[in-house]
């Protein structure tokens, strides 16, 4: 049986391993810092990191890379590629990213929500920084570390993100302000190229016993879970998760509003 502990754990080993240090590091740094994204989707798959995407505000931001450049000598880059340049292109929520790397070829960016100038208040951009964590367009992406009074916990923005990575699949989500055809085309190509599956476009499975259609993956991955309440994390129900046919949008940080 999985527990979410044990994913976490997974996680934070999985990108301690990667970038040559232990996570909480950078966490310790400041306050509003997420990791998110691809590293942890790949971490929780068993898949290789290919870069640690971090999302701060921009205090947090300088300070991190600082601490960065100093002890582990991450040196920020003027371009990337033309992978990164496709990823953030015309989107009014993410700033252009700061993408950093060490000696040993390790990358990490630092992300910071979007903001017009002249209405950078503090409860704006906060806003800004959670609708970036909330809003992703494709579901297995939809998985997040934070640091809080309980450590470092794994938490997923979206419903069925976590076992959509357990199980390798996805499905598109156009509500998301993230979403964009020819950007999360490029993204969905990515990831089938890698071994994932586009539920989205598997047919459905009828389950007799319960009168309901059902994806095969995603409840056979379901059954194998243990997710414990006490983790301050949205726990979908199994209700939910085995009677929605469509992953919808929902908010799952009532706290933030």
């Amino acid at each position: 049986m999985i527990t979410l502990k044990d994913l976490t754990e997974k996680v934070k080993k999985g990108i301690s391993d990667y970038i040559g240090f232990d996570v909480q590091e950078i966490f310790d740094q400041s306050d509003y810092i997420t990791i998110y994204g691809g590293a942890v989707r790949d971490s929780i798959a068993g898949m290789e990191i290919h870069d640690v995407d971090i999302l701060c505000m921009s205090q947090s931001a300088e300070k991190l890379y600082k601490f960065l450049n100093k002890k582990y000598n991450f040196k920020r880059l003027d371009l990337y590629d033309l992978d990164t340049l496709n990823m953030y292109k015309g989107i009014r929520i993410i700033s252009e990213p700061w993408t950093l790397m060490n000696d040993d070829k390790k990358i990490i960016q630092l992300i910071k929500p979007y903001y017009r100038k002249g209405l950078e208040t503090e409860t704006l951009y906060i806003k800004a920084y959670t609708d970036l964590i909330k809003n992703v367009d494709i579901s297995c992406c939809g998985v997040f570390l934070e640091d809080g009074i309980d450590g470092i916990l794994l938490k997923e923005a979206c419903k069925y993100a976590i076992i959509h990575c357990l199980s390798k699949s996805f499905e598109l989500q156009k509500w998301s302000k993230l979403f964009n055809d020819e950007r999360t085309l490029f993204r969905e190509d990515k990831l089938i190229k890698r071994g994932w599956t586009n539920l989205n476009k598997l047919p459905n499975i009828f389950d007799n016993n319960k009168g309901i259609y059902q994806k095969r993956d995603r409840k056979l991955k379901l059954l194998e879970l243990d997710f414990k309440p006490e983790y301050d994390f949205k726990i979908w129900t199994e209700d939910e998760y085995i009677n929605r046919e469509k992953c919808e949008r929902e908010e799952p940080f009532p706290s933030w509003k």
